[in-house]
């Protein structure tokens, strides 16, 4: 990805250190279209890649922001956007997370990808993968409220916090990762429900829009990159003690879930 102009450097840095800062001291601050009202999409993108610098965290793959109809409807956002994913924010399949490392934790039922190779031609996106999974997201806004512009968020690398990604689902070849039902409960409550074709169309759709889109950037698909294609419902709320739960597919058909508690 370019380099922010010389002119704009320090304020990409001042913004990047500042939900940096929101992050670690789990104090928010107001968004920074507040007082940058002209903040575009590519100086977004670079005050994400300088934030991530900063946190110095290993990467572990990418997560999609705003693919399905209900959470762009949700959020006010237009159009997809995707952040990056570190290993030290990945809870296992069945852990616990602490409310308390968080500001104000959603949570969202996803579609995850691990990549077989690397991605360096978006033609052969689906090839690269190596296995399909039931995901959650939770997202976690270092704003004071879910109350932001496209641009925002893009610098906040797509509101990521944790994530989890359970066993690798043994769906049968022919199976249409399109219409797989998937369901968000809480504490076995229904709280909603949707379909891979949330994903934009198709989570193979979501993943090739984002090969493109890093290739664009100056960067790709690697090999092991786990990938969440989006939130396929509306995000919900985490409270202490709750059980969340992604349900993906039939799992006499081979379908997959991805459960956290918080405590």
């Amino acid at each position: 990805m370019p380099d922010a102009p010389p002119h704009l450097s320090e304020r990409v840095a001042a913004a990047a250190e500042a939900l940096v800062a929101a992050r670690r001291s789990r104090r928010p601050i107001t968004t920074l279209t507040t007082h940058w009202p002209e903040l575009d999409e590519a100086l977004a993108y670079a005050i994400a890649r300088t934030t991530e610098a900063l946190l110095g965290e290993p990467r572990a793959g990418y997560k999609l922001g705003y693919t399905s109809a209900a959470m762009r409807a949700q959020m006010g956002v237009d159009q997809p956007n995707y952040g990056v994913l570190t290993a030290p924010t990945r809870v296992v399949h069945g852990g616990v997370l602490a409310m308390a490392e968080l500001i104000h934790p959603l949570v969202e039922p996803e579609i995850a990808f691990v990549m077989a190779a690397d991605v360096p031609d978006p033609t052969g996106t689906a090839a690269a993968v190596a296995s399909v999974h039931a995901a959650l997201e939770i997202v976690d806004t270092r704003y004071e409220a879910y109350k932001f512009k496209a641009a925002d968020n893009i610098a906040d690398n797509s509101s990521a916090a944790r994530f989890v990604i359970g066993p690798a689902m043994s769906l049968p070849p022919d199976a249409n990762l399109a219409t797989l039902p998937v369901r968000l409960c809480a504490d076995g409550d229904l709280l909603g429900e949707g379909s891979g074709a949330d994903a934009l169309g198709h989570p193979l759709a979501a993943l090739t829009w984002l090969a493109e889109r890093l290739l664009r950037d100056g960067a790709m698909l690697r090999e092991g990159d786990v990938v969440l294609t989006g939130g396929l419902t509306r995000a919900f709320a985490a409270q202490p003690g709750m059980r969340f739960s992604s349900q993906v597919g039939d799992p006499a058909q081979g379908g997959g879930e991805a459960a956290l508690r918080f405590l």
